[in-house]
Order: C-alpha cells, then structure tokens, then sequence
C-alpha cells in the first residue's frame, strides 16, 4: 500500500515467515543484551584488546539472482581496530547478509574514494566537512548513488536476511522510525534519482552552512525531507535493521574519548571557514 506522501511500503514474506521474523527479533534482542554483560566483562578484563575490520570481505555465499542494489555492504567509522562488541556486531552483519561482499572504508578511504568519482565542487563540499559524522553522512550518499548497495552504520545490526527484504526489480530501500526516516541504513541501486537529490540537497546544506547540527545539515533530517517527496520504498525499521543491540558508545568509541559528533560539532564548526 501506499501512504499519504506516496512512498511505498512493502509488505514481504508469507506468513510463516512474517511469524519468524517476530519471534526472531525478540530473540535476538534478549541473546545481543545478554551479550552485553560478556562485553562489558570482557572490555574490564582486557580494556585495551582489539579486532580488525578488513577492508573488504568476499561473500560468504554466491548470489543466483541479478538484483537492481549490488550485493555490496557498505560501512565506514574512525577505525578499523574495534572492541569485541563492535566487532561481533560487525560479523553478525555478515552472517545476515551472506551473499554480500563488506566494504569497510576509513576516514582516509572515504576521502580518497571522493577525490576519485565526485572530483570538482562535491569533493570540495565534502573536504570542506571537519566533524566526523558529517563527513560519513556524505560518503554513504555519494557511495551508493555511485556504486549503489547497501549502507549500515558500525552501531547497527541487520533484524533479518537481506536477501529476503530487497527483491530484484528493487531500486532503494529506507527505514520508517515512525517520526522520521533515519539515515543509519540506506540502499540503493546505482544513479538512483532519490540518492542524487539527497547529495543535491546536503550539498546545498554545506554551501549555505547556517545549520548547526550535523542531524540537520547532512543526516537524518536531510533524507527525510527529500524521501517523503518521492516515490520509494521504506519498512519500518524493525523489519530491517536496528540500533545498539550489540554495541553502545562505550564500546564504539572506547580509543575516541568525547568522539561522538555532538560533541566534536560543539568543540568546531561542522564546516571550515572559508579561506
């Protein structure tokens, strides 16, 4: 069905599985928080271990469908050297999304994939970014609308298999948190027009800079404004994927003290003053 701002909302899966689906959420929420008490144990006792995200993972599984989103499954953070929390949230992403290959992208990736495909003003606009989020909320956009895939921030974890909520003829998928549509996961295929609309408009955002929030100026707010004009696919996010279940700001910014973007956009302008 459709709803008030035309945007499609996919209803997927028979019924059998649509029961799984709840029944396995609630599992997996009960099994991550329990989890949490290892991690915190596990963070006291060896506080300074840690654990690689390669740069690029293969797929676990072959493909046997051509799909509109390439299988690739995008994710970028301020390390690569994460905490167990991070890291068993990072191969549970894998385990939800077999046949994808995982990209891992850091700060010096992110700006160097920019220079390569986006050279010119929205490499400008993007090198002209000094918070760290604001940067990533760019980078997830221009990589998608390039290469298309999907994008899932390092704090977030799959609700089920991907294969099985994006379909073939899909062209993008956005994730409903019932005031607004959220950013922490995106998907695309390459070129899309929603995708390019979204870089147009942060890009515009970054030239003005009178906004002073990075939610604002190139997140959350930026994505909403531009998919509830547009006719597109969005589920409610517990369908697809959701936050914090395996991780928190302890564990993901354990070696970056004070390192959330609230706090770095307060300590610096989100934009450079121009020369």
């Amino acid at each position: 069905m459709k709803s008030a701002h035309s945007n499609k909302i996919d209803d997927y899966g028979n019924k059998f599985e649509k029961v799984f689906q709840i029944v396995f959420r609630r599992v997996l929420k009960i099994v991550a928080n329990g989890l949490k008490s290892v991690f915190y144990l596990h963070y006291k006792l060896a506080p300074n271990k840690r654990y690689t995200i390669p740069s690029s993972s293969k797929p676990l599984l072959r493909s046997r469908k051509a799909r509109n989103i390439p299988p690739i499954l995008w994710q970028t953070n301020h390390t690569n050297r994460v905490t167990l929390a991070v890291y068993a949230n990072f191969l549970f992403n894998r385990l939800m999304t077999p046949t994808f290959e995982h990209r891992y992208h850091s700060d010096a990736d992110c700006n160097a994939y920019i220079a390569k495909h986006f050279s010119g003003e929205v490499f400008e606009l993007f090198d002209s970014l000094q918070v760290g989020a604001a940067r990533a909320d760019f980078w997830r956009v221009l990589v998608l609308e390039n290469e298309g895939g999907v994008y899932i921030d390092f704090d977030a974890n799959m609700s089920w298999f991907a294969e099985r909520f994006l379909d073939a003829d899909q062209q993008d998928l956005f994730l409903d948190m019932g005031t607004e549509i959220t950013n922490y996961f995106l998907a695309s295929s390459p070129g899309n027009p929603t995708m390019i609309e979204i870089r147009r408009q942060i890009s515009e955002n970054i030239r003005e800079n009178t906004l002073t929030s990075v939610y604002h100026m190139t997140g959350p707010t930026v994505v909403d404004q531009v998919v509830r004009q547009r006719d597109v696919t969005i589920r409610p996010y517990r369908q697809v994927a959701t936050q914090g279940q395996f991780t928190n700001k302890l564990f993901q910014y354990a070696d970056k003290k004070g390192g959330t973007w609230g706090q770095e956009q307060q300590d610096r302008s989100i934009v450079k003053a121009a020369d």
